[in-house]
């Protein structure tokens, strides 16, 4: 079944689904923001009689019984679990189970009920390209659960012999695994396997006994002529102006940093000394060569389009710096701008012309009958819905008149097994799925609406941010280092002998009266127990900094620290990282450096984005929670709790 999923996916809409706040997010981010106790902290808190020892608090019209509370609780946790130790616990039973996070659960409640109530206020569900999604959403699941189905139903046979056959001629994939451990495995593969040719002759048989007709004619786009494809070109001439463009060759120096500016001024000078452009590429260039590009003016920025302004053909350029990388350009020659030839632009103009008709046309017949199936007509109309609300990608595929009948006849699978499935699919289970999918949909639409349509951030807003706290801005300094690893182990007596080695290792490093002193490279080859660096004399390539990821800092900080403050050609005395020791040499050092407002505007932009979008989610739910008029009653809570403790000291 997942063949006819995939088969027709072509005919479902795409669902990309928004990262959104809690309570609209999984039970994991509700749970948390009930813990973390950030939002509506005070809510409720009226102290006020309740109606009755059965009600833990109250809103508007509405009142919510102990047992509603404890429903609530039950669903939020159902099935998930978390870590503690090495094991998997439910969550339900690891969650205090006290007034706060009863109370955090209450507005949590409250709140999922004024959502429903603005979305009915504002009456989404009415709105039709959200009726069309929800549609789609609904048959989704109905598919999901003929495919469970088949599979639970055990529909597609598959015989023992059959299993025995794969199992004789697999061997070597299980290895010394016996038949029986592995029959399930086999069997899956199996029906896996049988499962397009099973579905294919159910669609058959659901044919064969529908009543279909079919008017592909509707499909079809008349030709443009050639006459009208030149009379397009005429009238649209400047649309196929291409701009100036110049064809050089340039070398990015391979360098970085500091030694990036050195590397390609004496690149340079090379080339003025009168070295080929090939040769000072082999050795100052990225990958040893460079690169024969067509530059279109402008592209690039200013500073790129003043230095190859300035050159004449067979001219190179001083170095050219962009974002701490230098480059050297060769011109070659300028092409001035000139008109794209029809014949160059023949099947551009075409395509612009086939879709501007196929819209008209679409749009004049949309009401005509494309197909009918059990006396249910399906219009040219219905068909471009679902045509346009296809990825870009899938419409591409789209664009002969053969493939879209092909996709029609997909559409026409995908309703007989529909039509086919519904009714008897229709549970109680189904049902409710539906209405959680049906419920996250326009909690999203509404959140859009509410929250994400007042977001406006600019790039002002940003640089005043950047303006003002520059120094927060600034890449933290960086080292090479070369590294001396020698490996203790899980008992006392082989850590206290990679002790003393590297102890000993640490004595050699340093000149004494009767010795000389060994070099780093040297140790690391003779003692380091780092296969991966000893015979490099301990290099290891990469920068090292500290950063400011929390999760990272927590996993590499204690070793880095070690050493990221010290000066090049300086070693740490031996440490430990785990069972583990070490000594670090640094070989080179980058101090820190100011990042520019142009390398960061676009993070900056979206941190500020993230910020507001907290900012009016709090908002818009705060004020939820205010016209509610929720009152908790702490008394009836206190006396729930009491009676839940006493229960589980009775277990």
């Amino acid at each position: 079944m997942d063949s006819v999923i995939r088969d027709h996916s072509l005919t479902k809409r795409p669902t990309k689904k928004p990262v959104i706040p809690a309570p609209f997010a999984s039970p994991y981010l509700i749970i948390f923001l009930l813990l973390s106790g950030l939002l509506f902290v005070g809510c409720g808190s009226k102290q006020k009689t309740p109606p009755n020892s059965n009600i833990v608090a109250t809103y508007d019209d509405s009142e919510i019984t102990i047992e509603d509370l404890e429903r609530y609780f039950e669903e939020r946790t159902k099935g998930l679990k978390i870590p503690v130790g090495d094991s998997l616990v439910s969550l339900s039973d690891q969650l205090p189970k006290d007034k706060e996070t009863y109370r955090g659960l209450i507005r949590e409640m409250v709140l999922d009920e004024m959502v429903k109530r603005k979305i009915k206020e504002k009456q989404l569900d009415n709105r039709g390209n959200i009726r069309h999604a929800l549609e789609h959403m609904e048959d989704e699941l109905t598919l999901q659960q003929l495919h469970a189905e088949m599979h639970e139903q055990n529909r597609i046979p598959v015989g023992e012999n059959e299993i025995r056959q794969y199992y004789d001629e697999n061997r070597s994939r299980f290895g010394d695994e016996p038949l029986y451990k592995v029959r399930d495995e086999i069997k899956n593969i199996l029906v896996s396997q049988k499962e397009d040719e099973y579905v294919t002759g159910y669609i058959n048989e659901l044919m064969d006994a529908a009543t279909i007709t079919r008017n592909y004619d509707l499909l079809r786009v008349p030709e443009p002529t050639e006459q009208e494809l030149l009379a397009a070109y005429e009238q649209n001439k400047e649309n196929y102006l291409e701009p100036e463009k110049w064809v050089i060759d340039f070398i990015e120096v391979a360098d970085s940093g500091a030694t990036a500016r050195t590397s390609a001024q004496k690149a340079w000078n090379r080339l003025g000394s009168g070295a080929s452009f090939e040769s000072v590429a082999a050795t100052f260039g990225r990958d040893k060569t460079f690169i024969s590009t067509d530059y279109i003016v402008g592209t690039r920025g200013e500073t790129f389009d003043r230095a190859v302004t300035s050159l004449n053909p067979g001219e190179f350029s001083k170095p050219i710096e962009e974002n701490g990388k230098y480059f050297i350009v060769r011109l070659n020659k300028k092409l001035p701008a000139s008109y794209v030839p029809f014949d160059d632009a023949r099947s551009l103009i075409r395509r612009l012309l086939m879709d501007e008709r196929e819209k008209q046309l679409y749009e004049e017949n949309k009401n005509k009958t494309l197909f009918t199936m059990h006396g249910r007509r399906y219009t040219l109309g219905d068909f471009y819905q679902e045509f346009m609300e296809l990825p870009y990608a899938d419409r591409e595929r789209l664009r002969t008149y053969e493939e879209r009948v092909k996709f029609v006849d997909r559409m026409i699978d995908r309703l007989l097994l529909l039509e086919d499935s519904y009714d008897r699919m229709l549970n109680a289970r189904k049902k409710e799925e539906i209405e959680h999918v049906r419920e996250d949909v326009l909690k999203q639409v509404l959140h859009r609406e509410e929250v994400d349509q007042m977001l406006n951030v600019n790039e002002e807003d940003a640089r005043q941010v950047y303006e003002e706290n520059k120094e927060l801005f600034k890449t933290p300094a960086r080292v090479k280092i070369s590294i001396i690893v020698v490996r203790g182990g899980e008992d006392d007596n082989s850590n206290r002998k990679a002790k003393e080695k590297i102890d000993e290792v640490y004595d050699k490093l340093r000149p004494g009266f009767f010795r000389k002193k060994m070099s780093f490279e040297e140790a690391a080859r003779q003692y380091s127990e780092d296969p991966a660096t000893a015979q490099n004399g301990g290099e290891v390539d990469a920068w090292i900094s500290e950063t400011n990821n929390p999760l990272y800092e927590l996993f590499n900080h204690s070793f880095h620290e070690n050493f990221i403050a010290l000066k090049p050609g300086e070693i740490t005395e031996p440490f430990t990282i785990g069972n583990e020791y070490i000594i670090v040499k640094v070989r080179e050092r980058q101090e820190p450096q100011q990042q520019s407002f142009e390398a960061i505007k676009e993070h900056l932009m979206e941190d500020l984005r993230l910020q507001k979008h907290e900012e009016l989610t709090v908002k818009m739910y705060t004020e939820m929670i205010d016209r509610a008029n929720l009152v908790i009653y702490d008394p009836v809570l206190e006396s729930m709790i009491n009676k839940q403790e006493k229960g589980d000291n009775m277990q």
